[in-house]
């Protein structure tokens, strides 16, 4: 053995002080390497780099300086397995203390590190959560078959005398003045406008309900807070509005037709049956993380644990590089994402820092809870095969399953591996003893409460949540 742990204790709360020992031998191996190091840096008149002899390296620098160096040596090479193999979850750099440093002894040392605190957990089986219904009713189908043909409509022109109506798409010219003056973005030519999209200023587009093709009319209304140009929010605009041509939207009927846009189906029956599934199978979804989404909360506000500022810091530094980069593909400023969303920047920096906390917390809490049930999800050999098979079936290309494979029975594979199946068997032991509270019937399942959005999202995947509404495409026909 390279080294020896000769005491390990939890010291302060969250530090953790190691004792140890590494073997007389394997210093010697880094003397010999401190000697290569000096010799290829060292500028000593008389000797090429490279080239120093061992004796004269110890007349300049000192016996001390080459094992001083062979210390490091050994320490940096080995401080990686000690606190792998002892199950330590380092959070910032090591505090070393050299305590024996002799040519012909072992090589004695401390070492002190911030460690991932201990968290104090709630009781966890029991836990209230509520149970969105999976039940699919024919209206929910039929509004999916509509929300379908949408996709599919044409516009076509409505008669001269027809009156537009919420839902018509119009062609407009309109011009926008302030204190009778044009102002930027006020005005355009041949525009296409849906009505009630909320494209423009609601009031404008609640004014074209009523009007036909050739009709003219001028409004003043009050320019609202979320306008682009700040400097007009609430300045009063005239505007000269023409209507050049009304459309309205006209969906295909149910037919031989449309289902071949669909798929293979041989009547409407079949293929509202195959939506019936994938909304069963999109609630359900929905259902599980709405129960993982409770319990989390839960295990999140009633957990006792003090994370370090370190910790904080270095997943805030994770989450800001991360939303920067994406701003950037985007071509986005960070002040023009924020004038977007209506926050300052305190405010940002206050909702990320709180992400951050609760990411950790999140962490921590899975990782103690693993531990705390490690007998009930370790996987067994028959799980790791599936998983194993599961993840190999996902690529078609014998390449690309040959280097998956590579990886995955590499020891950081096997590990990754592990590691997931052990993740999701704690979530379906959290949800297995979830007290369920079941709800009345709901469309998706879908959270309404607002929250701040990032471009993207680089947090762990503890809840796998998929909360988008199916819609069936020509990617996604049936199987």
């Amino acid at each position: 053995m390279s080294y020896k742990v000769k005491n390990l204790e939890r010291i302060d709360g969250d530090k953790v002080k190691l004792n140890l020992e590494i073997a007389n031998s394997y210093l010697r191996k880094s003397v010999n390497k401190a000697y290569k190091d000096i010799s290829n840096k060292a500028k000593i008149p008389g000797f090429r780099k490279g080239k120093i002899p061992n004796q004269i390296i110890d007349l300049n620098f000192g016996k001390k300086y080459v094992l001083s160096e062979a210390a490091s040596i050994s320490i940096s090479e080995l401080y990686p397995e000690i606190i792998m193999s002892e199950d330590i979850k380092p959070i910032d750099h090591p505090k070393i203390n050299i305590t024996q440093l002799e040519e012909d002894l072992p090589l004695g040392f401390e070492v002190v590190v911030d460690v991932e605190p201990q968290p104090k957990l709630p009781t966890y089986k029991g836990i209230k959560a509520a149970g969105l219904s999976t039940e699919v009713t024919d209206e929910e189908v039929e509004k999916q078959v509509t929300n379908i043909r949408n996709k599919f409509a044409s516009l076509e022109p409505v008669e001269d005398d027809k009156l537009a109506v919420k839902g018509d798409y119009v062609t407009i010219d309109f011009t926008g003045k302030i204190d009778g003056k044009e102002f930027e973005g006020g005005s355009a030519e041949d525009y296409v406008l849906e009505i009630g999209s909320n494209t423009l200023f609601k009031e404008f587009e609640d004014t074209l309900v009523g009007m036909k093709k050739g009709d003219k009319k001028s409004i003043t209304i009050t320019l609202p807070d979320n306008i682009e140009n700040r400097e007009l929010t609430g300045k009063q605009a005239d505007f000269d509005i023409a209507i050049k041509e009304i459309k309205r939207k006209v969906l295909p009927e149910v037919d031989e037709d449309f289902l071949k846009n669909m798929g293979d189906y041989k009547d409407i029956d079949e293929f509202k049956s195959y939506i019936e599934g994938k909304l069963s199978e999109q609630k359900k979804i929905a259902r599980r993380n709405r129960i993982i989404e409770d319990v989390f909360k839960y295990l999140v506000e009633n957990t006792k644990i003090d994370i370090p500022p370190a910790m904080i810091k270095n997943r805030l530094n994770i989450i800001r590089d991360g939303f920067e980069k994406r701003l950037n593909e985007q071509k986005v400023s960070k002040k023009n994402y924020l004038k977007a969303l209506n926050i300052t920047e305190d405010k940002f920096d206050e909702e990320i820092k709180k992400r951050a906390v609760d990411e950790i917390k999140e962490y921590i809490i899975i990782e103690a809870l693993e531990k705390a049930e490690k007998n009930n999800i370790e996987p067994t050999e028959d799980e790791i095969k599936k998983e194993k098979e599961n993840i190999l079936s996902e690529y078609k290309k014998e390449e690309d399953k040959n280097k998956i494979k590579e990886f995955i029975e590499s020891e950081d594979g096997k590990k990754n591996l592990i590691g997931s199946i052990r993740r999701r068997k704690i979530i379906d032991f959290l949800i297995k003893n979830a007290k369920i509270v079941e709800e009345e019937k709901n469309d998706t399942g879908e959270d309404k409460k607002k929250k701040l959005l990032l471009p993207g999202n680089n947090k762990p995947d503890v809840k796998n949540s998929d909360k988008k509404l199916w819609t069936p495409s020509k990617k996604n026909k049936k199987e």
